[in-house]
């Protein structure tokens, strides 16, 4: 009673060894396109910091001035949906004194803004200082950038192709149906963020920007069937 089972178990490996003998084998590659474009669009970073003895008075002066910075901004020209807050945040300050007590409260507001033409950043900085905020760091983007990534991802694919026809060659086979391609995660192209201060100096002259060239790339991962010549 036991012969039955076993024969269909041998079956079943036979048929496995079949099919992994009848798989035609296969090459993946990696596709990848890139271009250094000039940014016209600046990412500021900002931030409004205040330290009072309560809470409350932390975050009533707090909203004042993040009310006057984004009232500056929006008079020079920023659109709201080009200012996003990103975080707040209200934390107690602790004494060093023994035993630790709560000495104030910081509460902090922390807002990025979407500034294009890239040529208006600089003054809008120094703005933004002057009504008391804090300039926390810079980033770029493209405003075409989708454009520019569908020119790329065509590209990644061509290049995947390119290097999968090189390896079939060498292996004396050609290339069979694509069987699968997969887009890799795309890279972010802001440049990390620096901690820098300004002087709230009235008539502080703006700073310096130069965006140089930004890098933007896609990446595909693709395999081929490989046949016999």
């Amino acid at each position: 009673m036991n012969v039955v089972p076993i024969l269909i178990s041998a079956g079943l490996a036979l048929a496995a060894v079949s099919a992994a003998a009848a798989a035609p084998p296969t090459v993946a590659v990696i596709g990848e396109a890139t271009d250094d474009v000039k940014p016209d669009v600046a990412i500021v970073s900002l931030s409004i910091e205040v330290e009072k003895p309560t809470a409350a008075e932390a975050t009533n002066e707090n909203a004042r001035r993040a009310e006057a910075v984004i009232a500056g901004l929006k008079a020079a020209g920023i659109a709201d949906k080009d200012i996003a807050t990103v975080g707040l945040s209200l934390y107690p300050v602790w004494g060093q004194a023994q035993p630790q007590s709560v000495s104030a409260y910081q509460a902090t507001n922390r807002i990025t803004v979407r500034v294009q033409p890239l040529d208006k950043a600089a003054a809008l900085i120094a703005g933004a200082v002057a009504n008391g905020g804090e300039y926390q760091g810079l980033g770029f983007d493209v405003s075409d950038r989708e454009t520019r990534e569908d020119v790329l991802r065509g590209r990644a694919v061509e290049n995947a192709a390119h290097r999968a026809e090189l390896y079939s060659r060498g292996a004396a086979m050609k290339l069979g149906p694509l069987q699968s391609i997969r887009a890799d995660a795309a890279q972010p192209v802001f440049r990390p963020l620096f901690e820098a201060r300004m002087s709230k100096t009235a008539g502080a002259p703006p700073p310096p920007i130069e965006p140089g060239l930004i890098t933007l790339s896609e990446t595909v991962s693709a395999t081929w069937a490989l046949t016999p010549e």
